[in-house]
């Protein structure tokens, strides 16, 4: 996903939701790349090849301690002003259309394509980029989890309260 383990979350602590597929998972992998331990929820997942014990489904009989204030979680509203004097940052990652498991499935061609019966992905995925003023039908997880990256490292140390769109300019339309 990224281009190799850097630390730039080394010694922190990251919760993530629905870690067992899709963008969660691929938010857990990124994170364990760059060091983080991994708190997941979510359904059972196949072992990630991360070489972190900690990482949804290597080892299903642990869990990572908190041993930080810090927290990161893929959907945080406003609980952002709550945490903040207890030196907890919150920010949420608004994503648009993500070739996930969740995309690729029947209901979710048929909003789109409603003048084919049933649609098919080679139906929908042409009218997938109606949502985005960028012309492309929809993100890939990794780049989600590479945002999800930047404000759980000390590089974002200050920001909090922060709604970071990946959304291939969807806001904008």
């Amino acid at each position: 996903m990224g281009d190799g383990a850097h630390g730039r979350v080394q010694g922190k602590v990251a919760f993530v939701t629905g870690a067992a597929r899709g963008r969660g998972r691929s938010h857990a992998v990124r994170l364990a790349e760059e060091g983080a331990d991994i708190i997941a929820t979510g359904s059972t997942a196949a072992p990630m090849d991360t070489g972190k014990k900690d990482v949804p489904g290597n080892d299903p009989g642990g869990m990572a301690h908190v041993h930080s204030k810090r927290a990161i979680a893929h959907y945080v509203h406003d609980l952002a002003t709550e945490l903040a004097p207890l030196g907890i940052r919150a920010n949420v990652v608004h994503p648009t259309n993500t070739n996930t498991p969740i995309l690729q499935r029947d209901p979710m061609y048929r909003p789109f394509r409603r003048d084919v019966e049933p649609p098919t992905r080679a139906d929908a995925e042409p009218v997938f980029g109606v949502q985005q003023a960028m012309r492309i039908p929809y993100v890939e997880p990794e780049d989600i989890s590479n945002a999800v990256l930047w404000p759980a490292s000390d590089e974002a140390r200050y920001v909090t309260g922060m709604q970071l769109r990946v959304d291939a300019g969807g806001y904008l339309k």
